[in-house]
């Protein structure tokens, strides 16, 4: 092959792999990492207790991702939140164009590495979010570089686990893959066995280098195992077959993929592609991980790219003649290109889903941070983090997206009874030690919430802006005026849609559009004037925002 081809293929690579970046996903959990990265910054300590919580406040936290959080803090002090989208477009082209790299390296295939990888991250894509666990794939995809057809260096691959261990608890997956990784498969003798054997123990005592030391190194091994967990029941650990949560439709056909490992049997192809031990064993291990949590779908991604590279290699080697492997390449060129053309590379700090300020109560912390309202508020379990980033601590919450490096499975229950209005569950709020109860208006039963705390004569109105209420306990004294912040884009859009779910639509057109002149991108205005000109009869109008929508915001979302 030559280079221009070897270049072709990696810059089809490339520009695929970025189209793939323009997810439109940040989680909740983001906001209480930047928040820990800031404290980690300020005290210049790794070394954590809770102070953003009444239920568990000064209590150890394991903070297992303090790396992570750092860099994360680090960005966007340098930039903004927005620019965490270029973040993940950065790790993303690391990590699959190292694989992609690996895979034609050790294939001697370039048309292989790129429909492999091309394959990987079709099949994580809807798990690339901005959140640590792509640390993980991108140390997974550097181990296999570096063990892939080679021996590193004992003490490089110790440094990778350090580095992985701080970062995010994948490093656990990373061990059992070094141990498949370092196997001699094709040239078994005992000596190359307790090689690979000290060096995995090399391995498994740097991952003991953090600063919680063998509990952080034991605790994604029992967590995996412990299915008593209520915390198993959140959307990401929940299986693929199970409703909820982040779905990858791919999988569902790929997951089947593995069953090609049995044509390996046949002579002809042993003899010709060489049989992928380590892919196999990748796969095996990463699908079983996938079929019990969900969130285990882009590492079988990768193995699955693994396993079929040689047979990839094996079919485009023999059925594509020589002079036609630069068109190929060129027209696979082109075909990336058209996919990462509708997402122009300026519009990606836009996107909704990457800060999802319509998901927070943003005009109502500006209301609380005016009036310097501080104490122990319930507030929804997403927004927990957003508090933490927003007060730095004055306010405690009840819960937050932490889990159970924070807090114990009691406290996690007692939440969803709340969550689901169980029996006693208003009981169960005013017994929580809260002073504040902060709830989305319009969903999570926020109504039927508000309605049953008022009527118990406990609880007083505080404030109610278009997304949020806070309410105190009747025994708090509280001032006579208030500090009320200014109007914004983001009040304008929970006024509009209030007026569009109460049958006003003429009310709430004027307040989307407000808000799409102070933010022309914003998808849930967009998506609702589409909505409510073609519900009115005016498909001119709703076929202009359309087009103007996607063109400063183009999304699967928008129809």
């Amino acid at each position: 092959m030559t280079t221009v081809d070897r270049i072709l293929w990696t810059v089809a690579g490339l520009v695929l792999f970025l189209s793939f970046g323009f997810t439109e996903m940040m989680g909740s959990d983001m906001w209480w990492h930047l928040a820990a990265g800031r404290e980690l910054i300020q005290t210049g300590s790794p070394w954590m207790v809770d102070a953003w919580s009444f239920t568990a406040g000064g209590g150890d936290w394991l903070n297992h991702e303090w790396l992570a959080d750092i860099f994360y803090y680090a960005w966007v002090s340098l930039w903004n939140v927005e620019s965490l989208v270029y973040w993940k477009w950065l790790v993303i082209l690391l990590t699959y164009g190292t694989l992609q790299y690996t895979l034609a390296r050790e294939n001697d295939s370039w048309m292989a590495g790129f429909l492999c990888a091309a394959m990987a991250i079709a099949i994580g894509a809807p798990f690339i979010d901005v959140r640590p666990h792509l640390y993980s794939l991108l140390m997974f995809a550097l181990l296999l570089y570096l063990l892939l057809g080679r021996q590193a260096s004992p003490w490089l691959l110790a440094l990778v686990f350090v580095v992985w261990v701080n970062l995010h608890g994948g490093f656990f997956f990373g061990l059992m893959a070094l141990g498949i990784l370092l196997f001699p498969w094709r040239d078994f003798t005992v000596a190359k066995f307790r090689t690979a054997f000290l060096i995995g123990l090399l391995c498994v005592a740097a991952s003991a280098l953090n600063p919680s030391g063998l509990k952080n190194f034991l605790y994604p091994l029992t967590y995996a195992f412990d299915q008593s967990s209520p915390f198993r029941g959140l959307g990401e650990w929940l299986s693929p077959f199970k409703p909820g949560g982040i779905q990858s439709p791919l999988f569902f056909y790929f997951m089947w993929a593995p069953l090609l490992a049995v044509f390996y049997a046949v002579p002809l192809i042993r003899r010709r592609t060489g049989i992928p031990w380590e892919g196999l064993a990748l796969t095996g291990l990463t699908l079983a991980m996938a079929l019990t949590s969900r969130r285990f779908i882009p590492l079988f991604g990768i193995s699955l790219a693994v396993m079929l590279a040689p047979l990839a290699a094996y079919v485009c080697k023999n059925l594509m003649l020589a002079r036609l492997r630069p068109a190929v390449a060129c027209l696979a060129l082109v075909a990336a290109l058209f996919r990462l053309m509708p997402y122009p590379l300026s519009s990606g700090p836009a996107f909704h889903y990457l800060v999802a300020e319509y998901s927070y109560p943003v005009d109502m912390l500006n209301f609380i941070e005016a009036n310097r309202i501080k104490g122990n508020v319930y507030a929804l379990y997403n927004w927990g983090g957003y508090i933490h980033w927003r007060t730095d601590g004055d306010l405690q919450v009840f819960i937050d997206g932490r889990a159970d490096t924070v807090y114990d499975a009691k406290t996690y229950l007692q939440y969803v009874d709340v969550l689901t209005e169980a029996d006693g569950w208003l009981q169960s709020v005013e017994d929580s030690g809260a002073q504040f109860f902060l709830w989305p208006v319009a969903r999570n039963n926020g109504q039927l919430k508000l309605g049953q705390l008022l009527a118990s004569g406990r609880w007083q109105p505080v404030y109610r802006d278009a997304t949020a209420y806070l309410l105190a306990r009747s025994d708090i004294r509280l001032p006579e005026e208030y500090e009320v912040s200014a109007a914004g884009p983001y009040r304008d859009l929970g006024i509009a849609q209030n007026f569009a779910w109460s049958g006003e639509p003429d009310k709430a057109v004027t307040y989307f559009e407000k808000v799409r002149a102070a933010v022309p991108y914003q998808q849930h205005a967009c998506s609702n004037l589409v909505a409510i000109y073609r519900g009115t009869g005016r498909k001119e109008q709703a076929a202009q925002v359309l087009a103007d929508c996607r063109g400063r915001f183009p999304s699967r979302y928008l129809q």
